[in-house]
């Protein structure tokens, strides 16, 4: 907690001197639907005319407030250099994080990743969570883009998996299988496509279903999987190359990566609701 109080202290100078007579919230009137003056959000520091995506960022700490939050992040976003507008949001707070190329979101979730692991670090490793809408641009695109942050949010605390960010495409992908309410369709469908796989890492210790996510989560992309797993890409196509053997599957058959992805999916979310 002494930490925590001393982080408060090291806001930069800039922000601190502006807290004072900043201009006056504007988020609640704003999601109620109603569009306040435009030249209140350019206040805030949001220029219109570009692409934000709105990220939620939530601590299980509840002894820290929506303000302190919003300074945390601050200082995490400045030290990154990443433009846009930081508020708090009832016991959490918002980054309307730019976005230069809406179509390209690998950076913005490598981005709003590495802000969710320091605030982490800085709340001596309490649990934070991190839902994040999709690239949107104009006052009600951007609206719907909240919406799906906070929709992650909430899935993240029904889940009960805060250590992580949930970003608008997996959120998505949760809901629907969520709404099959039946469990045991969704195991079956996972065993279908991994049970080899799941089989082959526990007798061998292997890492085979780590890396086939690691590989879905960089779109496909070996130098950035090589390097999330910290391994030679080498021994990256060498697991690949296994993972098709293990499953006796072809993994540039788009159909087979569809079903693979989303069995991973489903396998994931069976286990955060079996930790419930």
């Amino acid at each position: 907690m002494a930490e925590n109080q001393a982080i408060n202290y090291c806001v930069p100078l800039a922000w601190v001197q502006t807290r004072e007579s900043a201009p006056p919230p504007i988020l609640p009137i704003w999601l109620q639907g109603k569009t306040p003056d435009l030249a209140a959000f350019e206040q805030h520091g949001l220029q219109l005319q570009h692409f934000y995506s709105a990220a939620i960022y939530q601590a299980a700490d509840a002894s820290i407030n929506g303000q302190q939050f919003a300074e945390l992040l601050q200082i995490a976003a400045t030290w990154r250099g990443i433009d846009g507008p930081v508020m708090p949001y009832e016991n959490s707070a918002v980054l309307f994080h730019l976005v230069e190329e809406p179509r390209q979101t690998m950076r913005l979730k490598r981005q709003t990743e590495e802000i969710r692991q320091q605030i982490t670090e800085r709340l001596n490793g309490a649990d934070v969570c991190c839902g994040v809408g999709r690239p949107a641009r104009g006052l009600d695109n951007l609206r719907q883009s909240f919406s799906e942050a906070e929709s992650s949010v909430r899935l993240c605390n029904e889940l009960h998996t805060q250590s992580r960010s949930i970003f608008f495409g997996n959120s998505s992908v949760y809901r629907l299988l969520l709404s099959s309410h039946n469990s045991n369709e969704l195991q079956r469908f996972y065993r279908t496509w991994l049970a080899d796989l799941i089989a082959y890492d526990k007798v061998q210790h292997s890492y085979l279903l780590e890396t086939l996510g690691a590989y879905f989560e960089n779109n496909g992309h070996t130098a950035l999987t090589a390097k999330q797993l910290n391994i030679h890409r080498n021994t990256l196509a060498n697991r690949l190359n296994r993972i098709g053997e293990i499953a006796c599957l072809d993994l540039d058959d788009v159909d087979v990566q569809l079903n693979l992805h989303l069995a991973l999916k489903a396998y994931e979310l069976l286990r955060a609701m079996s930790n419930q």
